[in-house]
């Protein structure tokens, strides 16, 4: 599968490993699961270039054993992210401690304290705590570039892709509301994140499909269209002409829900025209095709939709060839002759993020 343009993770170890103070850990080759922690695929802000940036930051502004302290904390502290979740800091915390070759040892101690405050709930009372407040949240200050906060605010909303448009759109202008008055030094800059909100306008793709299962075909499809569009709707229609009991549709719908958990996944049960008409925000549709005969039936498929719905941009992109013989159909056949004889052609959230445990 197509990657992000993140740093290869060896190549991300490479880098820790010349800036990590590794006498703290247990073992030298933890920076392989720090660095995959970091490269997982729901993260397009808490990223690779976040922590390479942090990291330049902190070698410019510290030195001796609080440069060892703030490099520990920029390394582990957003080491376990979910956005749709809550308690990342004490999870990260934890995670150096089960690392440390001493978790007592000073350094350690407080690097998990830093950690542990970037909550940001308030900004921390220590010299050290204050310092990495300042780095961590430069996106937010008033001293940031436009361009930058441009470019964090796009990231952010492609972080909360999970959620529907006009639900990101509050709970954004809200949190940039109270970021504004918990931290008055930071008016300006959450004002003119505010208003780069208000005027963002998102390249949005609904791909629409049964996905009974949801495959590597698919996945392989969702991924070049991940590359043109900022968020992607995963769009599960439901086919009237097949005897599906309403339990089992439910249930298949959870399953998909819980497979893509950081992409929005919507269920739709008449006309694909209809669902569109729904949506808050202009969206172009995506469809995969394997060969030529998909695409014939393609073309059909878009003369009906813009004859139900004018003007609706459609775009067909072919899944990689290694997996151009897969269909849901036929893992549906081969599950029927052995159970688990399809499940190599499904992938798991795990296998679509790239999480780490």
């Amino acid at each position: 599968m197509k990657q992000r343009n993140y740093p290869a993770i060896e190549k991300l170890v490479s880098i820790l490993s010349d800036v990590m103070p590794v006498r703290f850990l247990k073992d030298s080759d933890l920076l392989h699961e720090l660095a995959s922690r970091w490269s997982e695929r729901q993260r397009f802000w808490h990223g690779p270039e976040h922590l390479l940036t942090l990291i330049r930051e902190v070698m410019l502004s510290a030195s001796g054993l609080d440069r060892e302290v703030l490099l520990l904390a920029a390394l582990y502290h957003d080491a376990v992210y979910c956005p749709r979740g809550a308690g990342n800091e004490e999870a990260s915390a934890q995670l150096l401690r089960s690392h440390a070759a001493d978790e007592s040892d000073p350094v350690v101690r407080q690097a998990c304290d830093v950690i542990l405050a970037s909550d940001w709930a308030v900004i921390p009372e220590s010299k050290l705590g204050r310092l990495f407040f300042e780095l961590d949240t430069r996106q937010l200050s008033d001293g940031c570039p436009l361009g930058e906060r441009l470019a964090y605010e796009r990231a952010i909303f492609r972080e909360y892709q999970w959620a529907p448009w006009p639900e990101y759109r509050e709970k954004r202008a809200a949190f940039l509301r109270m970021w504004g008055e918990r931290f008055p030094s930071h008016r300006r800059g959450t004002t003119e994140c505010a208003a780069l909100l208000d005027a963002l306008r998102p390249r949005v793709a609904v791909y629409p499909g049964s996905f009974n299962p949801f495959h590597e075909g698919h996945l392989s499809v969702l991924r070049q269209a991940e590359l043109a569009f900022e968020k992607v709707i995963i769009a599960a229609g439901v086919n009237r002409q097949k005897s599906t009991a309403v339990e089992s549709l439910d249930q298949r719908h959870a399953e998909l829900r819980a497979q893509l958990h950081y992409h929005e996944v919507a269920v739709f049960p008449g006309l694909l025209s209809g669902f569109l008409d729904s949506l808050e925000l202009p969206v172009t549709v995506v469809r995969g095709v394997r060969d030529g005969t998909d695409l014939e039936a393609e073309l059909r498929f878009a003369r009906f939709l813009n004859e139900l719905r004018a003007d609706t941009g459609v775009v067909w992109m072919g899944c990689e060839p290694e997996f151009q013989h897969v269909s849901s159909s036929a893992i549906r056949e081969l599950e029927s002759l052995e159970p688990g004889a399809g499940a190599r052609y499904v992938p798991t959230r795990s296998e679509i993020y790239g999480s780490v445990a």
